[in-house]
């Protein structure tokens, strides 16, 4: 597939979800919201779900993070609480 810069792209090497800044042949440059830069290769990426676009938003993080199952060790203290 063909990327083009601003695209949010998912990289699943290193399952980051980043826009894309440049282009070089195969090679992407993908940027964080924190200025995070890193290359990954085209082949690697996948265009970014909804979900996955709406975690490069602080709302959206929240939203993400907050949604998680929680661990099982999480769970089991839960239940030994008083």
């Amino acid at each position: 597939m063909r990327y083009r810069i601003g695209d949010v792209v998912t990289d699943a090497q290193r399952a980051l979800t980043g826009q894309v800044r440049s282009v070089h042949g195969g090679l992407l440059t993908l940027v964080r919201p924190s200025g995070y830069l890193w290359e990954a290769a085209a082949e690697e990426c996948w265009t970014a779900s909804p979900e996955e676009r709406a975690s490069l938003t602080p709302r959206g993080a929240v939203r993400v993070i907050s949604t998680s199952p929680a661990r099982r060790d999480d769970t089991q203290r839960s239940r030994q609480l008083p």
